[in-house]
């Protein structure tokens, strides 16, 4: 069984590697709004509406003229309120693109990952994640781009209490900008 299942894994990256018409690798800036964490109960650790901000960087692979799969994760800055909370973002998924009309190119994406919460004095912890969203590209030249992308991201939340009316979910509005180089 194991053979079959790396058979089928040579198989699919095979295919994607001839399909493939090009890759882009772009390192980004995001601001993602409206976090909040609520531990239930008018807990003096409950953190506020905020605003993150951070910088990742992210892969495509263009299968098709109209079709990608991409990866990208994103580090934000500590939230501190009576203990430091830090953001990792990891989403893949799909990208469904239009032609490139002179130099712009627009698309919409959706995908799944996970959030990664390092939390002060209590360790780690990883929760589902999703997003969808759209974008554009705008590419100077035919390897050198800039990418503007609006998302809506939901990220699962760790649970420090047993609590009923803690909040399990975040969702929020993840804005970026970056650069994008295409081979």
């Amino acid at each position: 069984m194991r053979y079959l299942l790396a058979i089928f894994i040579v198989f699919c990256s095979a295919v994607c590697a001839i399909a493939q018409t090009s890759t882009e690798i772009y390192g980004f800036y995001q601001d993602y709004r409206n976090f909040s964490f609520q531990i239930g109960g008018g807990s003096v650790f409950d953190v506020p509406e905020i605003k993150m901000s951070g910088g990742g960087f992210g892969f495509v692979q263009n299968l098709a003229p109209w079709f990608a799969i991409w990866n990208q994760f994103a580090f934000y800055g500590a939230v501190e309120q009576l203990f430091r909370i830090q953001v990792l973002n990891e989403l893949q998924g799909i990208r469904f693109q239009t032609q490139q009309y002179g130099p712009l190119q627009f698309y919409a994406k959706g995908g799944v990952g996970f959030s990664r919460y390092g939390i002060e004095s209590l360790g780690s912890s990883y929760h589902v994640s999703f997003s969808y969203g759209g974008g554009a590209q705008i590419w100077l030249n035919d390897w050198l781009g800039a990418v503007l992308d609006g998302s809506h991201v939901i990220m699962g939340l760790p649970n420090l209490t047993d609590l009923p009316d803690r909040e399990k979910w975040d969702s929020g509005l993840a804005f970026t900008a970056g650069l994008a180089v295409r081979f």
